[in-house]
């Protein structure tokens, strides 16, 4: 109806100005203006569109709804919402809305509304930069884009509040908590669906108030797992992997900080396996799956429910699998587990928030689980991390890793061992790692970097 009309007014252009079209009745278009006292703007509407207008406006409240246009996106329906509370307000205005329970429920119905737009802006936007994750914290968003979180927009304290409640009912979180860490899903989109994972923390406000930090890990379900040679990977690295991926049992670590790319690696090698190894069972335990692999049984993992991995991996034997993937190594049971399933003949590959081999050495060791059994049953660790490298003078787009970006590289550092390429070859000689898991990591590294470095000066040891 009015479409023609909105899109000629930009949100910048409403903004500046204090002017937005509300509605269209035959010949006549309605305006919501701030100055309706402003003859000059009154004057260039009507040349612009020569047709008979109409102005109303707000008083006081003008100046809020106009600070919420740069929010409100003209081409996603959104100007029925302000459509809605500029005629709340005309109403108000014109004394049809006195009764105090109309206005009360009519607020409550424009705050939801706008934390509707809000949110579907939001994401909308969050998915067409690619964002992996997007943050919610004292009033601002942000991004996290290729690594690195950037700043989107500020909001409000009321509308950051309400943002957040919308979030948590979406996710099946309790909204009147907000002391207490909480975790929760949702999906977004219909043709495009998109997995949401919501984290909410209570943190302190600017004025000493107990606020909420939001997270939100956007999945892309849909996503096809890249080939192990397009994820940044050197050619001696991509031997080794290769060897790895041929195991009929053991246990693979995959190691890294959060967001560094270890379910992407482990979802290429689950393929790989896949690809050349016909008549094996895969199974995967994710919280949840970041990928949907055809041939593999995937099982979505509740983390509110206490000791999901732990009871899940226990079912599974019982399903006969050859593969076994941990989404995440988190406690001493699922370590325990996936020790046990190695033991008796399974191949298992798991992640863990750790920094390089000898931390997930050392991770593995806090979460309780025995040494010289580790030893018996760990065939390898990946440790990879994203690097930030700004490459000056690049124009085209270049694949690194799983990042597509134009004007900088984010190259996968995905070594292995301590994140070299030499302390894999400890890795396939049980007594040595015996050794060395029985000594000071800080041994490991004093007796293995000596030898890297001076491969690497005489160029045979490439790595980022």
């Amino acid at each position: 109806m009015m479409e023609k009309y909105t899109f000629k007014l930009t949100p910048a252009y409403c903004l500046y100005n204090g002017v937005a079209v509300i509605e269209q009745q035959g010949t006549k278009i309605r305006f919501l203006i701030e100055d309706i006292d402003n003859q000059v703007l009154r004057e260039r509407l009507k040349n612009a569109f020569l047709q008979f207008l109409d102005y109303c406006t707000g008083q006081k409240d003008c100046p809020e709804i106009f600070r919420r246009l740069p929010q409100i996106d003209f081409e996603k329906g959104d100007r029925k919402y302000l459509r809605k509370i500029v005629s709340g307000l005309y109403q108000a205005q014109s004394g049809q809305t006195e009764e105090n329970g109309g206005l009360a429920e009519a607020e409550n119905e424009e705050k939801e509304a706008a934390a509707i737009i809000l949110l579907d802006k939001i994401l909308e936007e969050g998915r067409a930069k690619n964002a992996t994750d997007i943050h919610i914290e004292k009033n601002t968003v942000r991004f996290r884009i290729c690594g690195r979180l950037e700043n989107q927009m500020q909001l409000i304290p009321e509308r950051a509040a309400e943002l957040i409640q919308r979030i948590k009912l979406l996710s099946g979180i309790n909204v009147i908590e907000k002391r207490k860490s909480q975790d929760g899903h949702f999906v977004y989109g219909k043709n495009n669906p998109v997995f949401i994972r919501v984290s909410t923390m209570a943190v302190i406000g600017n004025d000493f108030e107990t606020c909420e930090s939001l997270v939100m890990r956007l999945l892309d379900t849909k996503r096809i797992p890249l080939q192990l040679e397009n994820l940044g990977f050197n050619s001696l690295q991509l031997d080794k992997l290769d060897s790895l991926c041929g195991l009929k049992n053991g246990l693979l670590l995959i190691a890294g900080a959060t967001g560094a790319g270890k379910s992407t690696t482990a979802a290429s090698m689950l393929l790989e396996i896949l690809k050349r190894k016909s008549g094996v069972k895969i199974i995967s335990l994710e919280d949840p799956p970041e990928y949907i692999i055809p041939g593999i049984s995937q099982v979505q993992l509740d983390n509110r429910e206490e000791d999901s991995f732990d009871n899940a991996l226990r079912h599974v034997f019982r399903q006969d699998p050859d593969v076994i993937m941990i989404g995440e190594i988190r406690d001493k049971k699922t370590a325990d587990t996936a020790i046990r399933a190695a033991l008796t003949g399974h191949l298992v590959i798991g992640t863990i928030h750790a920094m390089g081999a000898g931390g997930s050495f050392l991770r593995m060791k806090n979460l309780g689980s025995d040494e010289k059994v580790l030893a018996s049953v760990l065939k390898g660790v990946i440790s990879q991390e994203l690097e930030y490298q700004n490459i000056k003078g690049r124009s085209q787009i270049q694949l690194f890793g799983d990042v597509a970006i134009p004007s900088y590289d984010f190259c996968v550092k995905a070594c292995l061992g301590l994140g070299e390429i030499e302390l894999e070859e400890l890795f396939n000689h049980f007594e040595n790692t015996k050794d060395l898991l029985e000594k000071n990591i800080r041994e490991m590294k004093t007796r293995i970097l000596p030898v890297l470095k001076s491969k690497r000066r005489e160029g045979e040891a490439e790595y980022v």
